[in-house]
């Protein structure tokens, strides 16, 4: 968490329904695996009031090697209510990949007004959100 604007990175793991891949679950999915109730970002002191992923799309890195990474992006838009009881909106990008079964994402998340003004706190979130790999 960075103490100065609430900017928030989280590391994720969960397992893909039964005859599903990263590529053919339906994004609601996704929505409901990070925001779990008992999963790590309710567990952490965060509560959630509503979410929607509001975009899905795989993509495909090839880099200077041979090997290529297809992973998932997600644009996920939610509101989380503060001590003092105050609706703070916020958006966040996700990275996930697939191993095994289990989807690994990476999810980072800025403040709404800050991350739709595309300035620097949305660079700063695709950046982190881009660097997220998995090597097998």
């Amino acid at each position: 968490v960075d103490q100065r604007n609430g900017d928030k990175l989280y590391v994720l793991r969960a397992t893909l329904p039964q005859d599903t891949t990263l590529s053919t679950v339906p994004k609601a999915w996704f929505g409901i695996s990070i925001f779990d109730p008992k999963g790590a970002i309710a567990k952490s002191g965060n509560t959630v009031e509503e979410y929607k992923v509001a975009s899905a799309k795989m993509l495909e890195d090839c880099g200077s090697t041979s090997l290529c990474y297809n992973r998932r992006r997600l644009k996920i838009k939610y509101s989380t209510v503060t001590g003092n009881n105050l609706q703070v909106e916020r958006r966040a990008l996700v990275d996930a990949y697939e191993v095994d079964g289990d989807v690994y994402m990476l999810m980072t998340s800025s403040n709404a007004n800050k991350f739709e003004a595309q300035g620097v706190e949305r660079d700063t979130v695709e950046a982190i959100v881009s660097s997220f790999r998995i090597d097998r």
